[in-house]
């Protein structure tokens, strides 16, 4: 990618902030992407236990193991736990699908649903030992977006779901108390144990998580600031020569599908503005016209290309409008005042010329140089080649 996308927004905002509010961009994305992966896995355990269903009801229903009615059988294992659960599944897309729902506020929802949905199958099927680890699934589907609340209330939820269902519903007619049997009560209480061990366990991994996130998103910040360093000029803040060469390179191929206009930029009597009033004033008359040029840098990006001579290049732009543009720096130099020294004033002169199939990043250079070379005859003018 060019430089003509970066804009100088290192004297606009820390580069810090920039870099962060970017990953979180990203961590938003993914955040996203799982979130709908989330709601397809509850979806998919409702088709799913479903399904099973109906196998085990085919399979009762033609044994000798039913102890009930077939009818009250489908009614109270098939119809209406599966009726629950899809219209959880029902809530669930209108919330998805919602504008009016923040995505923190949708990432609770698929959270807390998704145990309801567990709830429903553990209430049915509390004599399976297996359906406790629906609760543990559920906990752990909310450690990837590395928030406390959301596992904590995931956990909570999870957690009151099977001692409500153990202690207040009886919805399955063979089901044995956990007061009555110590077997049962030894898997109630192991479940408990094992999904607060579990919901520790997550919030573990996402304190872990955060921690190497935030270490990550330091060493690429401190990776992009040595980055940003070596294309820098240090003095003036705007692009240096080894990011002009770079950008030559860029250009050269991508000159074929773009068009570019190369300036080169010279302050008048610079020399003079050294031996006069001193190198120091020199340097800051360097600062203030790249401060200049930077106001510009929508429209064109700047570099410094050594001592008093800068390097505007303009992409996509008529060489009329990056004449007009050179002329409004030129004004904004010609109103420079310093209160130190009210009789230095600055000019500038600026020479153009345009890439085409015919003439190279080199050829571009030599010919914006020439057209340089005739404005800087009369000084404060600017040329064409």
């Amino acid at each position: 990618m060019g430089f003509e996308g970066f804009k100088f927004q290192m004297d606009e905002e820390n580069l810090d902030d920039m870099y962060i509010r970017a990953v979180q961009e990203e961590y938003t994305k993914i955040d996203e992407s799982w979130l709908n992966l989330h709601y397809k896995t509850s979806v998919i355990l409702v088709v799913f236990s479903l399904l099973v269903e109906i196998l085990m009801g085919a399979i009762l229903v033609n044994s000798d193991m039913l102890t009930t009615t077939v009818s009250r059988y489908y009614i109270k294992f098939l119809i209406v736990p599966s009726a629950v659960n899809f219209l959880c599944i029902g809530i669930e897309t209108l919330i998805m699908r919602s504008k009016s729902f923040s995505r923190s506020h949708k990432i609770y929802a698929v959270s807390i649903i998704f145990v309801g949905i567990g709830f429903v199958l553990f209430t049915v099927h509390s004599t399976f030992t297996a359906t406790y680890y629906i609760f543990a699934i559920a906990i752990m589907l909310t450690a990837i977006y590395a928030d406390y609340r959301v596992t904590c209330i995931t956990a909570l939820t999870s957690i009151s779901s099977i001692i409500i269902s153990e202690l207040f519903m009886e919805w399955d007619a063979d089901k044995v108390s956990i007061f009555e049997s110590t077997h049962r009560m030894g898997d109630f209480l192991i479940s408990l144990f094992v999904l607060i061990a579990f919901s520790i366990a997550c919030m573990a991994v996402i304190r872990f998580e955060r921690k190497k996130n935030s270490a990550g998103i330091q060493k690429e910040i401190e990776r992009q600031l040595l980055q940003q360093s070596v294309h820098m000029d240090e003095m003036t803040g705007v692009f240096n020569r080894k990011a002009f060469r770079d950008e030559m390179k860029y250009v050269e191929d991508t000159a074929s599908d773009r068009s570019y206009i190369l300036a080169i930029v010279d302050i008048d009597r610079f020399k003079n503005i050294n031996d006069t009033w001193g190198h120091h004033v020199g340097d800051r008359c360097l600062m203030e016209f790249a401060k200049i040029l930077k106001e510009f840098s929508l429209d064109m990006t700047p570099f410094r290309y050594g001592g008093d001579e800068f390097c505007l290049l303009f992409c996509d732009k008529s060489m009329e409008e990056a004449e007009s543009i050179c002329r409004s720096i030129q004004t904004r130099v010609n109103r420079l005042f310093f209160e130190e020294y009210p009789k230095l004033m600055l000019t500038a002169s600026f020479g153009l010329a345009a890439i085409s199939d015919q003439v190279d990043t080199v050829r571009l250079f030599i010919h914006a140089d020439r057209a340089l070379y005739e404005a800087k005859k009369v000084r404060n003018a600017i040329r064409v080649f």
